[in-house]
């Protein structure tokens, strides 16, 4: 099925919980599902990689008292999902009442239940020749695990905060005790083809979980596809506050248009897009690698009609660039690195202006939310703008601050004066709660002496710029 294919999603078990944009399946009449299957009995009624998204909310348990019949339901899930299908599990732990008091569980459903369907798992037990059963060797199927989390109890959560366990504490206590956990949530994705990347579950404060790609050696990429493959996360705050913006801006229109420059494997162009289903995006990356990436991303999550990826740097002029990459991190590219790097590799690509990329657009038709993290080419970016915003274009701007990378390329540091002129305002996300705070001139002027000193030079802000009449407080009430 090709990616512009309308893919299914599948609330399988639904009962009486349906979900608005999915197809509610249950086998109960009484629950009014939009399809009464009995899945227990196979085939399903789906064809095979027409499903992109599954949930089993309190579903599994309940399914296969026999072990075939509980191998059969998985191999159907299997053939009807598509590579990359994600996969959402919520069950009742088998210690927990609501397991043990209901007639109709029939089976424990956990994280170490779930590995006999992983081949990964599997090839590691066949090498080091454990007695576990290899089932996904057995039946070829294939069913990532990517994330997990154990649900406690309230009681048992109320219990363990009023006797103040730590860590170590809490984990003695709920091996020891039943009713600790109440459920386990699993998310596994399905494998199908050769894998070039590696899946990750994104976990965003303020939205609904969802899969993306990442490198698959971490080492390429320290920093974002670590932080997302290991939290699940990357800039939990801020993304958390560029989210909600988008969620209230595009609320009331049609379509809201956003520009990602310097958008690295898709992060926050795929938040943009899971935002709000009006939302655009025409993303900006000039490294190679994390293109194919974030490509291979945007058709796994169907946005192929609203994201636009763009293999490009943007700079003040229509030009080639040589890219500095990080042996550390070489996934990641400055145009000049803060100081010289030993064998670093140098890539050519090509580089273009905002003036030349809006030439004849209409200011109505120009991205409403400017997101920049070029590794200190933000006055660059700006300097090639200045036709298009003696135009009057206003959007808002979510920018990275990083004094020494900017002194490290060697432009005049203007861009927030040039700004203020504009009649910007200036705010902060604050890194230790979602809110904004005020910045002046003379404050931005003191943190860019400030992080320029050497034991300063990895330290950055995130800096929202916001045109005047726009109201602060309500986007992020």
């Amino acid at each position: 099925m090709s990616s512009k294919e309308k893919l299914l999603k599948l609330n399988l078990g639904c009962g009486f919980h349906a979900y608005p944009g999915w197809l509610n399946v249950d086998k109960q009449e009484s629950c009014d599902p939009d399809m009464q299957v009995d899945l227990e009995e196979t085939p399903w009624p789906w064809d095979e990689n027409s499903v992109g998204e599954v949930r089993l909310i309190h579903t599994l348990e309940h399914l296969g008292s026999d072990p075939r019949v509980f191998v059969s339901v998985m191999k159907e899930l299997y053939r009807v999902c598509r590579h990359g299908a994600h996969i959402h599990i919520v069950a009742a732990h088998p210690r927990h009442e609501s397991f043990l008091c209901d007639p109709t569980a029939t089976r424990p459903v956990t994280v170490s239940s779930m590995q006999y369907f992983d081949k990964q798992i599997n090839n590691e037990w066949k090498a080091r020749g454990s007695t576990n059963t290899p089932l996904a060797l057995y039946e070829d199927f294939d069913f990532r695990l990517v994330n997990f989390k154990l649900i406690l109890d309230e009681n048992f959560t109320r219990h363990a905060m009023a006797k103040k366990w730590n860590n170590r504490d809490l984990r003695t206590n709920i091996n020891l005790y039943n009713n600790a956990i109440a459920a386990t949530e699993i998310h596994l994705v399905v494998v199908k083809d050769k894998e070039d990347a590696r899946f990750a579950l994104a976990t965003p404060l303020n939205l609904e979980p969802f899969l993306m790609y990442v490198h698959q050696d971490l080492n390429r990429d320290r920093l974002v596809s670590a932080s997302i493959a290991q939290s699940g996360q990357w800039e939990a705050t801020e993304s958390t506050v560029v989210s909600k913006v988008v969620t209230k801006l595009a609320a009331d229109k049609k379509r809201f248009s956003v520009m990602n420059l310097g958008a690295n494997i898709g992060w926050y162009a795929l938040l943009c897009a899971r935002a709000s289903a009006n939302v655009v995006v025409d993303a900006y990356e000039p490294v190679p690698e994390n293109v194919a990436i974030f490509k291979k991303s945007v058709e796994l999550n169907g946005f192929d009609d609203r994201i636009n990826v763009n293999e490009l740097a943007i700079s003040d002029k229509d030009e080639t660039l040589e890219l500095t990459l990080a042996p550390q991190s070489p996934a990641l590219a400055r145009l000049k690195p803060i100081e010289e790097i030993k064998d670093a590799t140098k890539i050519q690509v090509k580089a273009d202006c905002l003036d030349n990329i809006f030439k004849g657009k209409k200011l109505t038709t120009m991205p409403e939310l400017l997101i920049m993290d070029v590794a200190g080419c933000e006055q660059k970016v700006l300097n090639g703008a200045s036709k298009v915003f003696e135009r009057g274009w206003r959007p808002i701007i979510f920018t990275e601050f990083s004094p020494a990378a900017l002194n490290a390329i060697g432009e005049e540091f203007t861009m927030f004066k040039k700004l203020a002129e504009l009649k910007y305002q200036f705010f902060v996300i604050s890194p230790s709660a979602l809110n904004l705070s005020p910045l002046t001139l003379a404050q931005i002027d003191k943190y860019y002496v400030d992080l320029n000193k050497p034991k300063a030079r990895d330290r950055y802000l995130n800096i929202v710029a916001i045109p005047e009449g726009v109201d602060v407080k309500a986007l992020i009430a």
